[in-house]
């Protein structure tokens, strides 16, 4: 059944049956709904939220995770409806990582408004309209996306050093307008460089208005002309996420320039980290999202629990590294992406003293 089809279909069930009563073995249903679910990221996002909720339940605090969201993460309707769906259906509390910052608050809104509490991961709501409702959402839980781009930019400036670049050619790979969590990526990469130029470092930014869009094929589309249009200046470039990333990677090989333009990436994929170990890629910056999505359903089934959850801030970061071809198969390195030793942790949790 095509995506919108089922869409249609469930919420015309959920009219028809009602909200009905939660099930008697649940205390707490709990919606999960990231960005796109065809992601590594967002697959990592989802076994750190089912994790949460086998522990919670262990510890006598019974929980259900139901996970869905828009196949692409450019349907930022779908991505609504599905919120409102999920609403309908009778859920305690929403754990949600925006497509769209601007678009996806009203809806946020009336979710809070209904009586439901609201974790936000991964990418934030507009800053502004948060000013007027400061305590619209429970917690902020995600990567300190600005200090990620940073660290890219650090990284990509001692890789061209190596090679001896005193005027380096550099390119910045946007994603997509209205993703807050790779605008502030994009920032903290322009911003470093911003802060070495006023200390005397030389370099030559030669394109940072190019998006790549939501999918591998998009961005690969995207980038070739990209290179094209630089490829005998091109030193070094820095890609804001998964899809981009593998993208721009499948446009280098396809034109030859692997290896010869140094790329550092964001987020991790086997395609990537082998990448890495081929030295077509100089280095990723990787974030937490199994610990991204535990901390999203915890913190909330805490704060649903009576315990207040305030303490520290909004925002709840989830930590963010540097992934290099020296450290890759390090088990501290593998247990940010690998099934296997996610399953294993030990998840830190916060106090909110």
């Amino acid at each position: 059944m095509p995506r919108k089809a089922y869409l249609f279909v469930a919420a015309v069930a959920a009219l028809l049956s009602g909200c009905g009563p939660p099930r008697a073995d649940v205390k707490y249903r709990i919606a999960v709904i990231p960005k796109g679910l065809t992601h590594e990221f967002w697959q990592s996002i989802h076994r750190g939220a089912e994790r949460a909720a086998s522990d919670l339940s262990a510890q006598g605090v019974s929980v259900a995770i139901e996970w869905d969201g828009p196949q692409k993460e450019n349907e930022g309707r779908e991505q609504i409806n599905l919120v409102n769906l999920k609403v309908g259906s009778g859920i305690n509390g929403l754990v949600l990582a925006p497509q769209d910052s601007k678009r996806t608050f009203d809806c946020v809104a009336d979710v809070v408004d209904k009586g439901i509490p609201v974790v936000i991961i991964d990418s934030g709501l507009d800053p502004e309209r948060l000013k007027d409702r400061p305590n619209l959402i429970v917690k902020y839980v995600a990567t300190d996306n600005h200090n990620g781009g940073r660290l890219a930019a650090k990284r990509l400036l001692e890789v061209l050093d190596k090679e001896g670049k005193s005027d380096p050619k550099i390119v910045l790979f946007r994603y997509a307008v209205g993703s807050e969590s790779t605008e502030q990526r994009e920032q903290g990469f322009l911003d470093y460089l911003e802060e070495q130029k006023k200390s005397g470092k030389s370099f030559t930014l030669l394109s940072s208005d190019q998006y790549a869009g939501a999918t591998v094929n998009e961005a690969e589309k995207s980038a070739g002309p990209l290179l094209l249009r630089f490829r005998d200046k091109l030193d070094g470039l820095f890609v804001v996420n998964e899809s981009s990333s593998t993208g721009m990677l499948n446009a280098l090989r396809s034109q030859g320039l692997n290896g010869k333009v140094r790329f550092v990436a964001f987020d991790s994929s086997e395609p990537l980290l082998q990448a890495i170990r081929e030295g077509d890629i100089d280095g990723t910056i990787v974030q937490d999202p199994y610990r991204m999505g535990y901390l999203g359903v915890w913190t909330l089934v805490r704060h649903l629990e009576g315990i207040n959850v305030s303490g520290g801030g909004t925002n709840l970061g989830t930590g963010e590294y540097v992934v290099t071809k020296d450290n890759l198969d390090t088990d501290a390195t593998r247990q940010l992406f690998d099934p296997t030793l996610q399953a294993k942790r030990t998840i830190a949790l916060p106090s909110f003293k």
